[in-house]
């Protein structure tokens, strides 16, 4: 009968979609990988993958393999995870993407208490504003704010966030204080470039009853710069509370429109790649985060 490294090999080259990608990602020949799926199809005597000269596609019998293989392996890592010896001190290397105020805001601040208890792990942070490919980029744990679409991942929530409205005085004091939504038209409404659009829909409804849609004069790809600008004056913008703490405690920003902001959260989740020999890192990281991360 087929082997358990058999599955895996199998579960990675569904969710990459190459032989290529799987054997980039598990660090062997795509020979090995190739020879292993023939193995299983012959073992099985289906066909797992219809096969093109450009990519691979799942056939039916290989997306029914593919359910309950991830569900057997992550089966087998929840016995194996059980019984590891929690005396063995962790090592190794843990990669983390995140969006680059939430690294600043609420990892650094807490981060030296993870390496202060787990030493010998080295930890890798990557800053992303859009989403990263955790199999491409060989990301261990990548934090996303925002719903999550469907995919192979397996996903932790950690918190919610909201967003809400701020300017500096001196903005205010040179264009006035807007009281409604239909003020901020006449407003400079900084906001995202085209790489992150559903941010500048901003949470204050219109007459429709739908929430604002911002055209903005000025836009950048990040919140920290976005910050910035409205620190020095330049208008009016729309981020996460969490961001601003410290700008609302020196009074370089203000909140305004706070009895118009649309009730909502924006859950925050720590997403990750289920293979065994990196989950006892996942496990305790994600551990951590639940303590410590304060929303």
């Amino acid at each position: 009968m087929f082997k358990l490294d058999d599955l895996k090999i199998f579960i990675a080259a569904a969710e990459t979609g190459s032989f290529v990608g799987a054997a980039q990602h598990l660090n062997i020949a795509p020979s090995v990988v190739s020879r292993s799926i023939k193995n299983l199809e012959i073992q099985l005597n289906t066909t797992l993958f219809n096969r093109t000269t450009r990519k691979i596609t799942l056939t039916g019998e290989g997306q029914w393999l593919l359910d309950h293989a991830a569900k057997t392996l992550d089966t087998l890592t929840e016995i194996r995870t059980h019984f590891d010896d929690p005396n063995i001190e962790l090592q190794g290397s843990l990669t983390i993407d995140a969006p680059t105020p939430f690294t600043l805001h609420m990892l650094a601040p807490i981060l030296s208490g993870f390496t202060d208890q787990y030493p010998k792990i080295k930890l890798s942070i990557e800053n992303n504003e859009n989403i990263t490919d955790l199999i491409e980029k060989k990301v261990d744990v990548a934090i996303r704010l925002g719903e999550l679409k469907s995919s192979g991942l397996k996903a932790k929530k950690i918190g919610s966030i909201q967003r809400a409205f701020y300017a500096s005085p001196g903005y205010l004091e040179q264009q006035g204080t807007p009281v409604d939504v239909e003020d901020l038209p006449r407003h400079n409404c900084l906001g995202f470039s085209q790489q992150t659009p559903s941010l500048n829909c901003w949470p204050i409804l219109t007459e429709k009853g739908e929430w604002f849609e911002i055209t903005p004069q000025l836009s950048a790809n990040s919140g920290e710069t976005l910050k910035q600008l409205a620190v020095y004056g330049h208008g009016i913008l729309c981020l996460s509370d969490f961001t601003v703490r410290k700008e609302l405690e020196s009074g370089e920003l203000v909140p305004i429109l706070r009895d118009k902001v649309v009730p909502h959260t924006i859950p925050v989740s720590a997403v990750y790649y289920s293979e065994h020999k990196v989950v006892r890192h996942i496990r305790v990281f994600l551990d951590f985060l639940a303590e410590n991360v304060a929303f």
